[in-house]
Protein backbone atom coordinates (compact mmCIF):
# COMPACT_ATOMS: atom_id res chain seq x y z
CA UNK A 1 0.00 0.00 0.00
CA UNK A 2 1.54 3.51 -1.14
CA UNK A 3 0.24 6.68 -0.64
CA UNK A 4 0.68 10.49 -1.53
CA UNK A 5 0.85 13.01 1.18
CA UNK A 6 0.75 16.44 0.04
CA UNK A 7 1.86 19.67 1.73
CA UNK A 8 1.17 23.11 2.37
CA UNK A 9 4.14 24.71 3.56
CA UNK A 10 2.24 27.76 4.35
CA UNK A 11 -0.19 26.47 6.65
CA UNK A 12 -0.20 26.70 9.83
CA UNK A 13 2.80 25.90 12.28
CA UNK A 14 2.68 22.14 12.44
CA UNK A 15 2.87 21.41 8.35
CA UNK A 16 6.57 20.11 8.37
CA UNK A 17 7.56 18.50 5.60
CA UNK A 18 10.14 16.72 7.73
CA UNK A 19 8.25 15.81 10.53
CA UNK A 20 5.68 14.28 7.98
CA UNK A 21 8.46 11.99 6.12
CA UNK A 22 9.24 10.22 9.32
CA UNK A 23 5.62 9.71 10.19
CA UNK A 24 5.13 8.52 6.94
CA UNK A 25 7.76 6.00 6.05
CA UNK A 26 7.46 4.24 3.22
CA UNK A 27 5.30 6.88 1.26
CA UNK A 28 5.61 10.24 -0.80
CA UNK A 29 5.80 13.34 1.03
CA UNK A 30 5.75 16.36 -1.21
CA UNK A 31 5.43 20.06 -0.38
CA UNK A 32 3.58 22.34 -2.92
CA UNK A 33 1.37 25.13 -3.20
CA UNK A 34 -2.21 24.81 -2.82
CA UNK A 35 -2.70 25.66 -6.12
CA UNK A 36 -0.65 22.89 -7.60
CA UNK A 37 -2.44 20.43 -5.36
CA UNK A 38 -5.43 19.36 -7.49
CA UNK A 39 -2.95 18.05 -10.19
CA UNK A 40 -0.95 16.51 -8.05
CA UNK A 41 -3.77 14.74 -7.01
CA UNK A 42 -4.85 13.94 -10.20
CA UNK A 43 -1.69 12.31 -11.66
CA UNK A 44 -1.36 10.40 -8.10
CA UNK A 45 -4.82 8.92 -8.72
CA UNK A 46 -3.86 8.15 -12.41
CA UNK A 47 -0.69 6.09 -11.00
CA UNK A 48 -2.79 4.15 -8.67
CA UNK A 49 -1.85 5.41 -5.24
CA UNK A 50 -4.10 3.97 -2.81
CA UNK A 51 -4.96 7.30 -0.84
CA UNK A 52 -3.75 11.14 -1.10
CA UNK A 53 -3.24 12.30 2.03
CA UNK A 54 -3.30 16.68 2.94
CA UNK A 55 -1.41 18.00 5.44
CA UNK A 56 -2.93 21.95 6.22
CA UNK A 57 -5.86 23.58 7.07
CA UNK A 58 -9.35 23.26 5.70
CA UNK A 59 -9.17 25.44 2.44
CA UNK A 60 -6.29 23.40 1.62
CA UNK A 61 -7.88 20.32 2.13
CA UNK A 62 -11.09 21.26 -0.01
CA UNK A 63 -8.94 22.07 -3.28
CA UNK A 64 -8.32 18.56 -3.16
CA UNK A 65 -11.42 16.96 -1.86
CA UNK A 66 -12.99 18.36 -5.21
CA UNK A 67 -10.35 16.18 -7.15
CA UNK A 68 -11.13 12.78 -5.09
CA UNK A 69 -14.93 13.33 -4.36
CA UNK A 70 -16.79 10.33 -6.09
CA UNK A 71 -13.71 8.99 -7.18
CA UNK A 72 -11.96 5.44 -6.21
CA UNK A 73 -9.24 7.20 -3.60
CA UNK A 74 -9.98 8.25 -0.42
CA UNK A 75 -8.82 11.36 0.98
CA UNK A 76 -6.55 11.42 4.33
CA UNK A 77 -6.83 14.37 6.35
CA UNK A 78 -3.92 15.47 8.36
CA UNK A 79 -4.76 18.80 10.49
CA UNK A 80 -1.73 21.06 10.04
CA UNK A 81 -3.50 23.99 8.98
CA UNK A 82 -4.91 27.36 11.24
CA UNK A 83 -8.16 25.45 10.98
CA UNK A 84 -8.66 21.56 11.54
CA UNK A 85 -12.57 21.40 11.93
CA UNK A 86 -13.07 18.74 8.94
CA UNK A 87 -10.08 16.63 10.10
CA UNK A 88 -11.05 17.11 14.18
CA UNK A 89 -15.07 15.73 13.28
CA UNK A 90 -13.54 12.52 11.80
CA UNK A 91 -11.38 11.75 15.09
CA UNK A 92 -8.05 13.11 13.53
CA UNK A 93 -6.95 15.33 16.06
CA UNK A 94 -3.25 15.15 15.56
CA UNK A 95 -0.82 14.18 12.54
CA UNK A 96 0.39 10.94 14.90
CA UNK A 97 -3.67 10.08 14.65
CA UNK A 98 -3.69 10.76 11.00
CA UNK A 99 -0.38 8.70 10.26
CA UNK A 100 -1.70 5.27 12.20
CA UNK A 101 -5.30 5.72 10.24
CA UNK A 102 -2.96 4.56 7.45
CA UNK A 103 -2.40 1.32 9.33
CA UNK A 104 -5.28 1.14 11.25
CA UNK A 105 -7.63 2.60 9.97
CA UNK A 106 -11.26 2.54 7.90
CA UNK A 107 -12.45 4.18 4.66
CA UNK A 108 -15.72 5.71 5.04
CA UNK A 109 -18.00 7.59 2.94
CA UNK A 110 -19.26 11.62 4.11
CA UNK A 111 -21.35 14.15 2.29
CA UNK A 112 -20.09 17.37 0.65
CA UNK A 113 -21.92 20.70 0.01
CA UNK A 114 -21.91 21.81 -3.21
CA UNK A 115 -22.57 25.72 -4.70
CA UNK A 116 -22.63 25.96 -8.33
CA UNK A 117 -20.75 22.90 -9.14
CA UNK A 118 -18.01 24.29 -6.68
CA UNK A 119 -17.88 21.86 -3.48
CA UNK A 120 -16.62 22.41 0.06
CA UNK A 121 -16.29 20.57 3.11
CA UNK A 122 -17.28 22.52 5.96
CA UNK A 123 -19.30 25.28 5.26
CA UNK A 124 -19.67 28.35 2.47
CA UNK A 125 -20.89 31.88 3.43
CA UNK A 126 -21.48 35.32 2.24
CA UNK A 127 -21.14 38.65 4.15
CA UNK A 128 -20.06 39.04 7.36
CA UNK A 129 -17.00 36.07 7.26
CA UNK A 130 -15.85 36.69 3.50
CA UNK A 131 -15.51 40.40 4.04
CA UNK A 132 -13.76 40.02 7.67
CA UNK A 133 -11.36 37.09 5.45
CA UNK A 134 -10.53 39.83 3.31
CA UNK A 135 -10.23 43.01 5.60
CA UNK A 136 -8.03 40.11 7.89
CA UNK A 137 -5.69 39.59 5.09
CA UNK A 138 -5.24 43.11 4.24
CA UNK A 139 -4.85 43.79 8.18
CA UNK A 140 -1.97 41.04 8.07
CA UNK A 141 0.41 43.24 6.14
CA UNK A 142 1.00 45.02 9.59
CA UNK A 143 -0.27 43.15 12.58
CA UNK A 144 0.00 39.33 13.66
CA UNK A 145 -3.42 37.40 12.26
CA UNK A 146 -4.73 37.54 15.54
CA UNK A 147 -4.75 41.57 16.01
CA UNK A 148 -6.00 41.71 12.37
CA UNK A 149 -8.52 39.32 12.53
CA UNK A 150 -9.62 41.79 15.65
CA UNK A 151 -9.82 44.65 13.81
CA UNK A 152 -11.34 43.15 10.83
CA UNK A 153 -14.27 41.69 13.15
CA UNK A 154 -14.57 45.45 14.74
CA UNK A 155 -14.51 47.12 11.07
CA UNK A 156 -17.42 44.73 10.43
CA UNK A 157 -19.18 45.74 12.96
CA UNK A 158 -19.14 49.07 12.68
CA UNK A 159 -19.45 49.20 8.48
CA UNK A 160 -20.75 45.97 7.80
CA UNK A 161 -22.61 45.55 4.31
CA UNK A 162 -25.99 44.71 4.04
CA UNK A 163 -27.03 42.58 0.81
CA UNK A 164 -30.86 41.59 -0.54
CA UNK A 165 -31.05 38.33 -0.98
CA UNK A 166 -34.10 36.66 -1.74
CA UNK A 167 -34.85 32.86 -0.31
CA UNK A 168 -37.79 30.22 -1.25
CA UNK A 169 -39.40 33.26 -3.12
CA UNK A 170 -38.62 35.93 0.12
CA UNK A 171 -36.61 38.67 0.07
CA UNK A 172 -34.38 40.41 2.97
CA UNK A 173 -32.12 42.00 3.69
CA UNK A 174 -29.36 40.52 5.94
CA UNK A 175 -25.86 41.06 7.57
CA UNK A 176 -25.14 37.45 6.68
CA UNK A 177 -25.63 34.13 4.82
CA UNK A 178 -24.05 30.76 5.83
CA UNK A 179 -24.71 27.30 4.41
CA UNK A 180 -23.17 24.05 6.20
CA UNK A 181 -22.55 20.66 5.17
CA UNK A 182 -24.03 18.84 7.83
CA UNK A 183 -26.00 20.54 10.98
CA UNK A 184 -24.22 21.84 13.32
CA UNK A 185 -25.05 23.89 17.00
CA UNK A 186 -27.90 25.98 17.36
CA UNK A 187 -26.30 29.18 17.80
CA UNK A 188 -24.63 30.70 15.34
CA UNK A 189 -21.43 30.92 15.67
CA UNK A 190 -21.28 27.64 17.26
CA UNK A 191 -19.73 26.16 14.26
CA UNK A 192 -17.12 23.83 15.87
CA UNK A 193 -18.97 20.37 15.63
CA UNK A 194 -21.57 18.68 13.35
CA UNK A 195 -24.18 16.12 14.56
CA UNK A 196 -23.22 14.27 11.08
CA UNK A 197 -21.70 14.34 7.42
CA UNK A 198 -24.11 11.74 6.00
CA UNK A 199 -27.36 13.38 6.80
CA UNK A 200 -27.50 14.61 3.26
CA UNK A 201 -28.59 18.00 4.97
CA UNK A 202 -27.34 21.83 4.52
CA UNK A 203 -27.34 24.18 7.65
CA UNK A 204 -28.93 27.16 6.72
CA UNK A 205 -28.18 30.71 8.51
CA UNK A 206 -28.94 34.27 7.79
CA UNK A 207 -28.83 37.33 9.82
CA UNK A 208 -31.50 39.93 9.09
CA UNK A 209 -30.71 43.62 8.40
CA UNK A 210 -33.98 44.63 7.66
CA UNK A 211 -35.36 44.75 11.25
CA UNK A 212 -35.63 48.69 13.66
CA UNK A 213 -32.39 49.22 15.20
CA UNK A 214 -30.82 45.49 13.19
CA UNK A 215 -27.33 46.00 13.80
CA UNK A 216 -27.95 47.53 17.69
CA UNK A 217 -29.56 44.19 18.50
CA UNK A 218 -27.61 41.89 16.44
CA UNK A 219 -24.52 42.83 18.55
CA UNK A 220 -26.57 42.42 21.75
CA UNK A 221 -27.69 38.98 20.71
CA UNK A 222 -24.39 38.30 19.94
CA UNK A 223 -22.80 39.22 23.44
CA UNK A 224 -25.47 37.95 25.30
CA UNK A 225 -25.48 34.61 23.45
CA UNK A 226 -29.54 34.81 22.17
CA UNK A 227 -29.40 35.38 18.70
CA UNK A 228 -30.15 31.78 18.04
CA UNK A 229 -33.64 32.25 19.82
CA UNK A 230 -33.90 36.51 17.71
CA UNK A 231 -36.18 36.56 15.23
CA UNK A 232 -32.83 38.08 13.27
CA UNK A 233 -31.80 34.82 12.79
CA UNK A 234 -33.24 32.40 10.05
CA UNK A 235 -32.57 28.95 9.93
CA UNK A 236 -33.62 25.95 8.10
CA UNK A 237 -32.40 22.46 6.53
CA UNK A 238 -32.34 22.05 2.98
CA UNK A 239 -31.50 19.18 1.19
CA UNK A 240 -31.36 21.71 -2.49
CA UNK A 241 -31.35 25.57 -1.83
CA UNK A 242 -31.26 28.54 -4.18
CA UNK A 243 -30.23 32.19 -3.28
CA UNK A 244 -30.84 35.06 -5.78
CA UNK A 245 -29.18 38.23 -5.66
CA UNK A 246 -29.54 41.76 -6.99
CA UNK A 247 -25.58 41.75 -7.60
CA UNK A 248 -24.07 40.06 -11.24
CA UNK A 249 -21.30 38.98 -8.79
CA UNK A 250 -21.00 37.85 -5.14
CA UNK A 251 -18.13 37.55 -2.50
CA UNK A 252 -18.46 33.74 -1.23
CA UNK A 253 -15.86 32.10 1.61
CA UNK A 254 -16.02 28.18 0.60
CA UNK A 255 -14.05 26.57 3.79
CA UNK A 256 -12.48 30.33 4.40
CA UNK A 257 -11.38 30.48 0.39
CA UNK A 258 -12.61 33.55 -0.82
CA UNK A 259 -13.78 33.37 -4.54
CA UNK A 260 -16.34 35.72 -6.61
CA UNK A 261 -19.40 33.81 -7.81
CA UNK A 262 -22.63 34.61 -10.33
CA UNK A 263 -25.78 34.19 -9.16
CA UNK A 264 -28.05 32.53 -8.64
CA UNK A 265 -26.38 30.63 -6.18
CA UNK A 266 -27.21 26.89 -6.23
CA UNK A 267 -27.01 25.23 -3.41
CA UNK A 268 -27.49 21.11 -2.83
CA UNK A 269 -25.81 18.45 -0.35
CA UNK A 270 -23.66 15.69 -1.95
CA UNK A 271 -24.40 12.70 -0.17
CA UNK A 272 -21.89 9.64 -0.43
CA UNK A 273 -19.65 12.10 -2.33
CA UNK A 274 -16.35 12.17 -0.25
CA UNK A 275 -14.64 8.93 0.72
CA UNK A 276 -11.82 9.75 3.89
CA UNK A 277 -9.93 7.60 5.84
CA UNK A 278 -10.61 7.59 9.33
CA UNK A 279 -9.21 5.81 13.03
CA UNK A 280 -10.23 2.15 12.99
CA UNK A 281 -12.39 3.35 16.42
CA UNK A 282 -13.63 6.27 14.78
CA UNK A 283 -14.97 4.41 12.00
CA UNK A 284 -16.47 1.59 14.49
CA UNK A 285 -18.16 4.37 16.75
CA UNK A 286 -19.42 6.20 13.46
CA UNK A 287 -20.62 3.42 11.66
CA UNK A 288 -22.98 1.91 14.33
CA UNK A 289 -23.66 -1.69 15.41
CA UNK A 290 -24.35 -4.36 12.53
CA UNK A 291 -22.26 -1.98 9.41
CA UNK A 292 -18.65 -2.39 9.05
CA UNK A 293 -16.61 -0.16 7.36
CA UNK A 294 -13.72 -1.26 4.67
CA UNK A 295 -10.28 -1.16 5.42
CA UNK A 296 -7.66 1.31 3.92
CA UNK A 297 -6.38 -0.89 1.32
CA UNK A 298 -9.33 -2.98 0.24
CA UNK A 299 -12.66 -1.47 0.61
CA UNK A 300 -14.87 -0.88 -2.28
CA UNK A 301 -15.92 2.49 -3.10
CA UNK A 302 -18.87 3.89 -1.51
CA UNK A 303 -18.41 1.47 1.52
CA UNK A 304 -20.50 1.34 4.62
CA UNK A 305 -23.17 4.52 5.92
CA UNK A 306 -20.78 7.03 7.84
CA UNK A 307 -21.77 8.97 10.76
CA UNK A 308 -19.45 11.10 12.47
CA UNK A 309 -19.94 10.73 15.99
CA UNK A 310 -21.32 13.53 18.53
CA UNK A 311 -19.18 15.18 20.34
Amino acid sequence: MAGLILVNPHSGDESSGDDLVELFSGHEVVECAPDEMPQRAKDAVGKGVDFVAVAGGDGTIRCVSEILSEGHVPLLPIPAGTRNHFARELGIPTLETAAGAVTNGRRIAVDLGEVNDCRFVNNSSIGAYPSIVVQREEHEKQFSKRWANVLAIWKHVRHGHRFAVVVDGKRYRAWSVFVGNGMYGKGLWDLAARESLQDNLLDFRLVRADLPLARCRVVLALLTGRLANSPLLVHGEYKELELEFDDKTVVVANDGEVEQMTPPLRYRSVPGALEVVVPEDEADESLGAGNEAGSVSDAAPGSGPAKIADR
